[in-house]
Protein backbone atom coordinates (compact mmCIF):
# COMPACT_ATOMS: atom_id res chain seq x y z
CA UNK A 1 0.00 0.00 0.00
CA UNK A 2 2.83 2.40 0.93
CA UNK A 3 0.58 5.27 1.99
CA UNK A 4 0.09 7.28 5.16
CA UNK A 5 -3.31 6.85 6.78
CA UNK A 6 -4.78 8.78 9.69
CA UNK A 7 -7.42 6.62 11.40
CA UNK A 8 -9.68 8.51 13.80
CA UNK A 9 -11.81 6.36 16.08
CA UNK A 10 -14.78 8.19 17.59
CA UNK A 11 -16.60 6.94 20.65
CA UNK A 12 -16.74 6.30 24.36
CA UNK A 13 -15.96 2.87 25.77
CA UNK A 14 -18.00 3.68 28.88
CA UNK A 15 -21.18 3.98 26.77
CA UNK A 16 -21.43 0.35 25.61
CA UNK A 17 -21.66 0.18 21.78
CA UNK A 18 -20.37 3.73 21.42
CA UNK A 19 -16.96 2.18 22.12
CA UNK A 20 -17.24 0.16 18.90
CA UNK A 21 -15.80 3.13 17.00
CA UNK A 22 -12.57 2.81 18.98
CA UNK A 23 -12.37 -0.96 18.77
CA UNK A 24 -13.09 -0.96 15.03
CA UNK A 25 -10.51 1.81 14.47
CA UNK A 26 -7.87 -0.22 16.33
CA UNK A 27 -8.63 -3.36 14.30
CA UNK A 28 -8.67 -1.35 11.06
CA UNK A 29 -5.32 0.27 11.87
CA UNK A 30 -3.79 -3.16 12.46
CA UNK A 31 -5.11 -4.46 9.14
CA UNK A 32 -3.88 -1.40 7.23
CA UNK A 33 -0.42 -1.72 8.81
CA UNK A 34 -0.30 -5.35 7.70
CA UNK A 35 -1.05 -4.11 4.18
CA UNK A 36 2.00 -1.82 4.36
CA UNK A 37 0.42 1.51 5.28
CA UNK A 38 2.01 3.90 7.74
CA UNK A 39 -0.89 4.34 10.16
CA UNK A 40 -1.42 6.98 12.81
CA UNK A 41 -4.31 6.10 15.14
CA UNK A 42 -6.20 8.73 17.13
CA UNK A 43 -9.03 7.83 19.52
CA UNK A 44 -11.42 10.66 20.42
CA UNK A 45 -14.77 10.92 22.16
CA UNK A 46 -15.86 13.40 19.50
CA UNK A 47 -14.42 15.26 16.53
CA UNK A 48 -12.81 18.56 17.50
CA UNK A 49 -11.18 21.37 15.49
CA UNK A 50 -7.79 20.47 16.97
CA UNK A 51 -7.74 17.33 14.82
CA UNK A 52 -7.19 19.61 11.81
CA UNK A 53 -3.75 20.45 13.20
CA UNK A 54 -2.91 16.74 13.61
CA UNK A 55 -3.88 16.11 10.00
CA UNK A 56 -1.82 19.05 8.76
CA UNK A 57 1.26 17.85 10.66
CA UNK A 58 0.89 14.21 9.55
CA UNK A 59 0.03 15.02 5.91
CA UNK A 60 -1.75 11.67 5.36
CA UNK A 61 -2.81 10.35 1.97
CA UNK A 62 -6.07 9.10 3.51
CA UNK A 63 -8.11 9.96 6.58
CA UNK A 64 -10.55 7.39 7.91
CA UNK A 65 -13.17 8.34 10.48
CA UNK A 66 -14.69 5.38 12.37
CA UNK A 67 -17.88 5.71 14.38
CA UNK A 68 -20.64 3.51 15.78
CA UNK A 69 -24.08 4.18 14.34
CA UNK A 70 -27.69 3.27 14.97
CA UNK A 71 -28.33 3.92 11.26
CA UNK A 72 -26.48 0.92 9.80
CA UNK A 73 -27.00 -2.82 10.13
CA UNK A 74 -23.51 -3.74 8.93
CA UNK A 75 -20.20 -1.90 8.67
CA UNK A 76 -20.20 0.59 5.79
CA UNK A 77 -17.55 2.67 4.05
CA UNK A 78 -18.47 5.96 2.37
CA UNK A 79 -16.39 8.79 1.01
CA UNK A 80 -16.53 12.03 2.97
CA UNK A 81 -17.19 15.11 0.89
CA UNK A 82 -16.01 18.25 2.70
CA UNK A 83 -18.86 20.60 3.49
CA UNK A 84 -19.08 23.78 1.42
CA UNK A 85 -20.68 25.68 4.27
CA UNK A 86 -18.39 27.23 6.83
CA UNK A 87 -18.14 24.82 9.75
CA UNK A 88 -19.27 26.01 13.14
CA UNK A 89 -16.21 26.23 15.33
CA UNK A 90 -17.48 24.36 18.32
CA UNK A 91 -16.53 20.99 19.74
CA UNK A 92 -19.21 18.99 17.89
CA UNK A 93 -18.09 18.58 14.30
CA UNK A 94 -19.01 15.86 11.84
CA UNK A 95 -16.49 14.39 9.39
CA UNK A 96 -17.56 16.62 6.48
CA UNK A 97 -17.24 19.81 8.54
CA UNK A 98 -13.87 18.75 9.95
CA UNK A 99 -12.57 17.96 6.46
CA UNK A 100 -13.70 21.41 5.28
CA UNK A 101 -11.81 22.96 8.19
CA UNK A 102 -8.72 20.88 7.39
CA UNK A 103 -8.79 22.01 3.76
CA UNK A 104 -9.52 25.68 4.37
CA UNK A 105 -7.08 26.28 7.20
CA UNK A 106 -4.29 23.83 6.47
CA UNK A 107 -4.61 22.72 2.84
CA UNK A 108 -5.16 19.05 3.77
CA UNK A 109 -6.18 17.27 0.54
CA UNK A 110 -6.27 13.68 1.77
CA UNK A 111 -9.00 11.35 0.54
CA UNK A 112 -11.37 10.88 3.41
CA UNK A 113 -13.71 8.07 4.38
CA UNK A 114 -16.31 7.37 7.01
CA UNK A 115 -16.68 3.89 8.42
CA UNK A 116 -19.89 3.36 10.33
CA UNK A 117 -20.22 0.21 12.38
CA UNK A 118 -23.56 -0.99 13.75
CA UNK A 119 -24.60 -0.22 17.31
CA UNK A 120 -27.78 -0.67 19.29
CA UNK A 121 -26.91 0.07 22.94
CA UNK A 122 -25.49 3.43 24.05
CA UNK A 123 -26.38 3.00 27.73
CA UNK A 124 -23.82 3.46 30.50
CA UNK A 125 -21.45 0.54 30.99
CA UNK A 126 -18.71 -1.39 29.26
CA UNK A 127 -18.84 -4.15 26.69
CA UNK A 128 -20.41 -4.41 23.27
CA UNK A 129 -23.70 -5.88 22.15
CA UNK A 130 -23.64 -8.89 19.82
CA UNK A 131 -24.60 -6.56 16.92
CA UNK A 132 -21.62 -4.29 17.60
CA UNK A 133 -19.31 -7.30 17.91
CA UNK A 134 -20.54 -8.54 14.52
CA UNK A 135 -19.66 -5.18 13.02
CA UNK A 136 -16.08 -5.42 14.28
CA UNK A 137 -15.56 -8.57 12.25
CA UNK A 138 -15.80 -6.45 9.08
CA UNK A 139 -12.52 -4.61 9.78
CA UNK A 140 -10.43 -6.81 7.42
CA UNK A 141 -12.98 -6.33 4.61
CA UNK A 142 -13.09 -2.55 5.10
CA UNK A 143 -9.27 -2.45 5.19
CA UNK A 144 -9.15 -4.33 1.87
CA UNK A 145 -11.57 -1.81 0.36
CA UNK A 146 -9.40 1.08 1.57
CA UNK A 147 -6.27 -0.52 0.13
CA UNK A 148 -8.03 -0.67 -3.23
CA UNK A 149 -9.01 3.04 -3.03
CA UNK A 150 -5.60 4.53 -2.41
Amino acid sequence: MGTAVLVIGIGNTLRRDDGAGWFFAQALATQLQRAGAAVHLVLQQQLTPELAIDAAELAPDQIVFVDASLDVTEATLTQVTPSHAAPALDHRLDAAALMALMRRLYGVRAKSWLVQTPAIDFDHGEGLSEKAQEGLRAAPTIAALLVGKR
